[in-house]
């Protein structure tokens, strides 16, 4: 059986596609499934992570003739182009058995020639904002399991749906036991993506400069835009340990307390562990999901990064420190929406194995 996936990872897109496309790779890989990625070439690409890993990568061109300069990351890409370019990448390939993307620039119509080069097609989505021509789609947002069949308009009656954090595409380590709830914080966790554009992480340290009490790991993330700053507040505090990146996130999730970061992939990493957080939204498609899990107990949601000061931040960091009953609630709660199975679910459906119903409850 022979996968193909689409997805992109740069500085303005984040690596979060990357990293979830990848857990769905290695679980494919386990049964014996040939998986390879097809990605642009983007300031911040992640081809050679890829081919660390042991994936067959197909590089396709960072910029397009008919693309506008500085647009967002949901703004639709010509899909003419990269179909053209893909076509050209995948000349001497046998038709695939699946083609995967996970891509807010791209729809059904880049779907519909994709047909070309794959038997059947899969979309990874958050957004349930364009139409899509696929066999299969997984939205991993509580916010698609809660609002009412929010791609009704967006797929066909012959689409199959996976929709909510049970399909969430978590690495095999995250089918784990909860982590113990203290009465006391003592380590936090700090991270915001695979880049922080957005500039949040320097805007936490800034809030808990006055709790010298605490142990903080800092993720930064590849290329940060405030390392220097960064370095220079680390410096002060020996408690304070900063690293670009970590072959042991899972670690740090682990023997953290508290975490505070973004509203993307890591949502449901820390659900599994049912890892207490402070969420603040650094994209447009993080605030619908990460606002809706606040409402239901999962973690505080501050808001969106630009609306959200260093006082607010330092307040809601000392009330969820002196409040053990809240961090447990947060936990329990969590722990209900993940079990850290998703991907072996749509491993299974793409294999053929059988086809989970996308309304079973967990």
């Amino acid at each position: 059986m022979r996968v193909l996936i689409r997805a992109d990872a740069s500085i303005a897109i984040g690596s979060g596609h990357i990293a979830r496309c990848l857990t769905l790779a290695h679980t494919l890989r386990k049964q014996q499934v040939d998986v390879q990625f097809a990605c642009r070439q983007l300031p911040g690409h992640a081809l050679q992570r890829l081919r660390d890993a042991g994936f067959v990568t197909h590089a396709l061109p960072g910029h397009y003739v008919q693309e506008h300069s500085g647009a967002d990351i949901e703004a639709a890409l010509p899909w003419q182009e990269d179909i053209y370019a893909l076509g050209e990448q995948l000349a001497d390939e046998p038709t695939f058995d699946w083609l995967i993307v996970d891509h807010y620039g791209l729809d059904a119509r880049w779907e519909t020639a994709a047909r070309q080069l794959t038997h059947r097609l899969m979309a990874i989505d958050d957004l349930a904002n364009r139409p899509h021509a696929v066999d299969v789609l997984l939205d991993q947002n509580y916010s698609a399991q809660v609002l009412d069949n929010p791609y009704a308009q967006w797929v066909g009656a012959s689409c199959q749906t996976f929709l909510g954090p049970r399909f969430a595409l978590l690495r095999e380590e995250f089918q784990c036991a909860a982590i113990a709830i203290k009465p006391r914080v003592e380590r936090v966790l700090v991270n915001f993506g695979g880049f922080d554009a957005a500039h949040q992480v320097h805007a936490t340290l800034l809030a808990l400069k006055g709790f010298d009490d605490l142990s903080v790991d800092i993720v930064a993330g590849l290329h940060n835009p405030d390392w220097e700053a960064l370095q220079a507040l680390c410096a002060e505090r020996p408690n304070w340990y900063l690293q670009a990146l970590t072959d042991d996130f899972f670690g740090l999730m682990q023997r953290a307390d508290l975490f505070i970061g973004a509203g993307g992939g890591t949502t449901w990493e820390r659900a599994a562990l049912g890892l207490p957080t402070l969420c603040i939204s650094v994209a447009h498609n993080q605030a619908l999901n990460a606002r809706l899990l606040g409402q239901a107990g999962v973690h505080r949601y501050l808001g969106p990064h630009e609306c959200v000061t260093t006082e607010q931040l330092t307040h809601a960091i000392r009330d969820l420190i002196a409040d053990p009953a809240q961090r447990l609630s947060m936990a329990e709660r969590s722990r209900v929406l993940v079990d850290g199975c998703g991907a072996e679910r749509l491993a299974n459906t793409l294999i053929g194995h059988e086809f989970f119903a996308a309304s079973e409850q967990p």
